[in-house]
């Protein structure tokens, strides 16, 4: 099977339904308006992929066993076109990796190189931060950060073409940063969920 085939149509679905929650076939079946044996069938493609990965638990109720799905882990499948490159790989992401690529989604693709290089001051702090996000309410380009506890409020950055901007470091609590409108670069613990997390 074509990589490229694995993230389209119901499999696309699939990825996209079990991003949050680990799932049954039965569930992803209503929630993507499938039918069981086309979802069965999906499934079974991307878990010889290894995209997705199946656990059995004890059905109490029926005392059948009962399969659950999620996602077997954190991939891209990056194509590139370019002058002088054009290729394509599905690879697991480190953890810096799969922040990047945060940031490469993020909207405001003129705040990317700074935003990179702003995380990139605090990454040997990086296992005791539970959040880093971009607030999109700010006037200034802000990360939030939420169990950061070191001294850092901004710092001057500047672009390829020398035009600086400044990146200001703002700590929150949990609670603060759940109600702000932010777009997650650094999410472990879920403290926010959905397409925002």
């Amino acid at each position: 099977m074509d990589q490229e085939t694995l993230f389209t149509g119901s499999k696309w679905d699939i990825l996209q339904l079990l991003e949050e929650n680990e799932l049954s076939p039965i569930e992803l079946a209503d929630k993507s308006g499938t039918s069981m044996a086309n979802i069965s069938q999906q499934l079974r493609f991307l878990e010889m992929a290894g995209l997705v990965t199946s656990k059995r638990i004890s059905n109490r109720d029926k005392g059948q066993p009962r399969i659950l799905y999620s996602l077997s882990g954190d991939h891209s499948f990056l194509i590139a076109v370019s002058k002088g490159f054009v290729e394509k790989k599905l690879f697991e992401l480190t953890e810096y990796q799969k922040m990047t690529l945060k940031i490469w989604f993020y909207e405001k693709s003129e705040t990317h190189i700074f935003i990179e290089q702003a995380i990139t001051k605090i990454l040997p702090y990086l296992e005791k931060i539970d959040l880093i996000a971009i607030d999109r309410n700010s006037s200034d380009l802000s990360l939030i950060l939420v169990g950061y506890s070191h001294k850092v409020s901004q710092e001057q950055i500047k672009d390829l073409q020398g035009t600086s901007k400044t990146v200001k470091f703002v700590t929150k609590t949990e609670e603060s940063a759940k109600k702000m409108d932010l777009y997650t670069v650094y999410n472990p613990k879920k403290i926010i969920l959905g397409k925002r997390g």
